[in-house]
């Protein structure tokens, strides 16, 4: 177990400038935003494929970059801190703690940030499917699931319907997240 105060966080001014560049460069072109993106990183780390940067920049971005020089590279920077908070996270075996309010009920978003950070995090585990589901797809499916119903991919699946037709149920749904995670970041790496 991890120290949770060494943990290497971005501070707020880190934080801000990430997300203010990221929201920047998704309303310039469909790109993902900073809970897109903390999902996406999120989700590489936990599964069965080594991390890499450039798995990133591919899946998030378009290939016409609207950043300056000097912003890519804050960009960069930032996101590869992003990672090794993450990774100190995912390796404290606490549960993990997602960037976003635990619900989908947001008056005042289109999509609320859960979503966004869900989206990311399964965006990351299409990538490498056949990996995620090699060993126990069951197993995987079950951790999964609640990521799955957040994001809003599997909406016209029945199961995810009726859940959303009980604000109590999504809510239990989404707050499993944060423990599903560590669940199964454990079961991708515990045998290492």
């Amino acid at each position: 177990m991890n120290d949770l105060n060494s943990i290497p966080a971005l501070s707020e001014n880190e934080l801000e400038t990430l997300g203010v560049l990221l929201e920047e460069e998704a309303e310039r072109q469909d790109s993902f935003d900073f809970f897109a993106i903390h999902g996406l990183i999120t989700a590489l780390l936990t599964g069965p494929v080594p991390f890499d940067m450039d798995t990133v920049w591919e899946c998030a971005f378009d290939d016409k970059l609207g950043f300056s020089a000097d912003e890519k590279k804050t960009v960069d920077t930032l996101m590869k801190k992003l990672a090794r908070e993450i990774q100190a996270w995912l390796d404290s075996g606490e549960d993990f703690p997602v960037p976003a309010e635990l619900t989908l009920v947001d008056d005042e978003e289109d999509e609320p940030p859960l979503e966004s950070w869900a989206i990311g995090f399964m965006t990351g585990v299409m990538l490498n499917e056949e990996e995620w589901y090699a060993r126990e797809e069951e197993e995987v499916a079950q951790l999964l699931f609640s990521t799955m119903y957040a994001s809003g991919l599997f909406a016209d699946e029945e199961e995810m319907a009726d859940i959303d037709d009980d604000v109590d149920l999504s809510n239990q749904v989404c707050g499993a997240i944060p423990a599903s995670v560590i669940d199964m970041y454990l079961f991708f790496h515990s045998q290492e």
